[in-house]
Parts: C-alpha cells; sequence; structure tokens
C-alpha cells in the first residue's frame, strides 16, 4: 500500500547550522504518529517543511503526499493539498473575533475550503453562526463574537484546533497541542483526535508529554539532532527506551527539591490577597501565603483557578485592583508595576514567552542582558562590551542554550531555548524571590531536568520560588510545598511528604472534606 506520506532524506539549515541533516521516514493514511525529540531536534522545523512555513526549493530531499511529490509553497497551497498544521506557537490574529479568525480565509458558505477571491461581501451572521456551531460540536464554550486578544492561552489554543478541524484535512499536524490545556481539556480534545482517525485523519503528533504519545499514536519516530533516529511500535515499546533514544541517555526519575529548614521569618508573606477586574468581579480572593528563603512553593490547580493571575497581581501587571497585604523581608511593599517589583528584587517568568518575555527579532545577547543594562555601564553611560560578552558566555554555559551568536535573533531559537534564555534574563538579576509562571512549557524531557537542576540551584542559594505549572508531576519532582488554588481562592496548602497527584485534584476539582493534617 502507498504510504500517505513519504519523508526522504530531507535536509535543512540556517545560518550554517544544521536543523535536518537527514531525516527519512513515512506515514500510512489513517496511522498516528508521533514525533519526538529534544528541543533543538528539528521537529519543528520539519513540520515547517511539511505545512509550506519553508517552501520547495528552501530544503534538501523530497516530500511525497498521497504518491505524488510534494511541492508546495505556501502553507495556503499545504492546505489545498490537504494538509494543516497546529503551531506550537499559536497563529491567531488577537484584534479580530473568534469567528472571523475561525473562517478568515473563507468565503460565503464557509465550507473550509479556502479562497483565493475573498474580496466579497461578508455574510456575518452565517460567519458567526457557522462558527458557534462549529464551536458546539467540539465542545468549546466561547463567544464567537470574543476578541482573540481577550481569550486565555487556552482559550487561544482551543480554537486553532476548532479552524483546524473545519479546515477538513487529510493529514493534521499537531506540534504541543496541549501545552496550555487542562487534563479536562486534553480528554476533550483526543475525543476529537480519535473520531478523526475513525474517518482517516492521519495524524501527526508532536509532544513531550509521552504519556499522550502512549495513548494516542500507532507508531512514534524519535529524531535526535536533526536526524531520524529510531521508529518505534507504541504497543512493543515503553517511555526509557523512547527517552532513551531522545536524549542519547537515560533520565533517571528523582526529586529536585533538597534538604530545607524555615529558620527566622518568611521572606515573602502575603495576608489577605484579593484581586477584582476592572468590572469589579473578584479574580482573587482572600489568599494567605508564605515563603521561605530557599523554598520552592508550587501553585496548582485547574484552568481559571487564578493561578496565573496570583503572580502577575503580586509584581502590578494584572489589570483591575488590588487589596490586602504584602510584605518583603518584614517590610511592607505596594509594587503598581513590574519595573518596581524588580527593583525589589523580584523576577517573574510569563507564562507566554514570545508575547510578554522576548524581544523576538532581537539577538540572544540583547535578550539575555536587557534587563541589567545598568550594571554594565562605564561612567560615560556606555555599554561594557567586554563585561557583557562575559556574562552572556557565563549564561549560556550555565543554562546550555543553544545559539550560533550573541547576535542571533532569539525567534530562530528552538522554543526551549527560547526559554532558557528567558529564565536567563532573570536570573542574570540574581533575583531574591523568582516568580515562574509555566517554566517548562512545551520543553522537552532534557531541557526540563536541566530548568529543575538551576531551580534546585537558586533555591540552595537562598532564593524563594513560587512556581505555577499545570503538571503535577512536575510539581511533585520540584516543590518544598504544593498550595493549591480553586476559583480564585487558596484551598489547601500541601507539605510535600507522602503527596501525590490524586490527593491534589481533590482539592483542585472541589475536595468534600479536608486531607487529615492538610492545612486548608
Amino acid at each position: 500500500m502507498t504510504p500517505l506520506l513519504q519523508v526522504n532524506h530531507i535536509a535543512k539549515s540556517f545560518g550554517g547550522i544544521a536543523a535536518l541533516k537527514d531525516v527519512t521516514f513515512e506515514i500510512q493514511s489513517g496511522e498516528c504518529v508521533a514525533l519526538v525529540g529534544e528541543n533543538g531536534a528539528g521537529k519543528s522545523t520539519l513540520m515547517k517543511i511539511l505545512s509550506g512555513v519553508w517552501p520547495a526549493g528552501s530544503y534538501e530531499g523530497e516530500v511525497h503526499f498521497e504518491g505524488r511529490l510534494l511541492s508546495v509553497r505556501s502553507p495556503l497551497e499545504a492546505r489545498l493539498a490537504g494538509i494543516s498544521i497546529i503551531h506550537q506557537e499559536l497563529c491567531l490574529f488577537p484584534d479580530l473575533s473568534v469567528a472571523e479568525n475561525l473562517l478568515l480565509t473563507e468565503e460565503y458558505p464557509y465550507s473550509g475550503k479556502p479562497s483565493t477571491n475573498l474580496a466579497r461581501w461578508v455574510h456575518w451572521g452565517d460567519l458567526n453562526k457557522k462558527a458557534s456551531l462549529l464551536l458546539e460540536s467540539l465542545g468549546f464554550s466561547i463567544d464567537p463574537g470574543a476578541t482573540v486578544g481577550s481569550l486565555s492561552v487556552a482559550q487561544r489554543q482551543m480554537i486553532e484546533i476548532a479552524r483546524a478541524v473545519h479546515h477538513q484535512a487529510r493529514l493534521l499536524i499537531l506540534d504541543e497541542p496541549t501545552s496550555a490545556l487542562s487534563s479536562r481539556e486534553v480528554e476533550q480534545l483526543f475525543k476529537i483526535l480519535f473520531d478523526m482517525k475513525k474517518r482517516g485523519v492521519t495524524l501527526v503528533y508532536i509532544s513531550h508529554k509521552l504519556e499522550e504519545i502512549f495513548a494516542l499514536a500507532d507508531r512514534i519516530v524519535v529524531l535526535r539532532d536533526g536526524t531520524a533516529v529510531k521508529q518505534l511500535q507504541v504497543s512493543q515499546t515503553n517511555a526509557a527506551e523512547v527517552v532513551r533514544e531522545m536524549v542519547g541517555r537515560p533520565i533517571l526519575e528523582k526529586t529536585y527539591f533538597g534538604d530545607w529548614v524555615s529558620e527566622g521569618p518568611p521572606l515573602l508573606e502575603i495576608e489577605g490577597l484579593g484581586h477584582t477586574d476592572r468590572r469589579g468581579g473578584e479574580v482573587l480572593g482572600g489568599i494567605d501565603l508564605q515563603v521561605w528563603p530557599g523554598e520552592i512553593v508550587g501553585v496548582a490547580g485547574l484552568m481559571g483557578s487564578g493561578r496565573s493571575e496570583l503572580l502577575r497581581s503580586l509584581v502590578g501587571v494584572l489589570p483591575g485592583q488590588r487589596a490586602g497585604d504584602v510584605q518583603l523581608d518584614g517590610k511592607p511593599v505596594q509594587w503598581n508595576s513590574l519595573r518596581e517589583a524588580m527593583d525589589a528584587g523580584i523576577a517573574f517568568v510569563p507564562e507566554d514567552r514570545k508575547k510578554d518575555g522576548l524581544f523576538l527579532d532581537l539577538g540572544v545577547g540583547f535578550n539575555f542582558t536587557v534587563s541589567i543594562l545598568d550594571s554594565m555601564t562605564t561612567l560615560l553611560k556606555r555599554i561594557d562590551a567586554s563585561k557583557e560578552a562575559d556574562l552572556i558566555s557565563k549564561l549560556k554555559e550555565r543554562l546550555h542554550v543553544k545559539f550560533a551568536d550573541s547576535s542571533q535573533p532569539v525567534k530562530s531559537l528552538s522554543g526551549g531555548n527560547q526559554q532558557k534564555v528567558l529564565l536567563g534574563k532573570m536570573v542574570a538579576r540574581s533575583p531574591r524571590v523568582l516568580l515562574l509562571d509555566e517554566p517548562t512549557r512545551g520543553i522537552d524531557i532534557g531541557a526540563k531536568a536541566e530548568i529543575y537542576e538551576l531551580i534546585a540551584e537558586l533555591a540552595r542559594n537562598g532564593v524563594a520560588l513560587l512556581v505555577v505549572s499545570s503538571e503535577l508531576p512536575e510539581l511533585l519532582a520540584l516543590c518544598h510545598r504544593i498550595v493549591v488554588l480553586r476559583e480564585g481562592r487558596l484551598v489547601a496548602d500541601l507539605p510535600n511528604q507522602d503527596l501525590n497527584q490524586e490527593k491534589l485534584m481533590v482539592f483542585a476539582a472541589g475536595a468534600p472534606q479536608a486531607a487529615e493534617g492538610v492545612r486548608v
């Protein structure tokens, strides 16, 4: 049987650095193939070739689709050929409505087929009705008239998924589609994907979450350093073998929080913290929390529980009005901007690195040092180039960031290396308190371990850390203590002793009663 997709000896380089060297594999119709590998292994580059982002002629090798040479020059041509992609970094227009984003390239009657003639009247009633029915059919509770920029990351991810389903692709590529979704939303997505498989849609699934891969995929293709090094049948392998093939070495499960003794007063103390949005609606209510020097405190909760809002309220970037008392080192503080918080010794790593954290078009070196330029200026207010280069070199080595030179634009790096640059930018400030919002989102297993080691090192040096994560195993491996939020309120404060995911979920979803020995 002729494979639906054949990838033959694909190679591509950027500025002399090989992203793909010699990738060959094939996929049968109706199959789900998981593509795995560390950040920088070449997964996203390969998918951009298949989806037309990197056009024919910009790479070596050949791609055959449905038995014919695939020679697409744009994502629109790829979509017309029957290939759609959901990118890891969302491709939406924030100032347009949900309905407009869903049906952007179509004309009436909005059937899912792209049009090259968009100079037509928009049938707004039909447009919104079609979008509403699509969202409803997928179980997504999103207003089709809402502006995309007003939605959460998880809701924007749902829009991408709905758009891809609407396009009725024969080959659907999903690049980290669950990185911003709750466990309930992941289950919902998997039901959709299983249904698409039954209807003969072929899936390429990229994820660092091995439990998802083993639940969904038929086969696994492993990329390492730009080469397809292994193809594995899911039914005949296990997670340990996949990890070993991905990184070329076994990664042992371990805990990263070391011995910690809470001597003296807390470094960060929050009492009665509340926050209302611009309309007066409650976002956070009555949160009491303390973090001691050298302590790693995790923040768990379902999507919409107020996890990210807690961090953003603390550093003064959450719209609306904050209430309650915050003390740093025993002294009352009232930060009204991120700059004020940073000047006090607080560092914040936001959830969305591209939107809120990095200057994508500028170099790695600039991003590393932009927040501490004052410390590297001479008496004449000029940047000490030697001092700056030395710091960039140290951060590159400390965080294991892969880049050619410090002028290389951050947007050209893999997602994992971008995240490391963002962390390095904050670590360079030598903070006393570090707030981390989803610090390993979209990062491979090897890079996660490196970031965990960095967090543990900072804690050993006396930094107080508050870590928000959607991945409960991550919090259990990393944190001395885990607090659980539900509907903007702190419902549990749990020491990480004999703690497990089930107990955390009981509180996150609404505990009928407190577990014995747990402070709530």
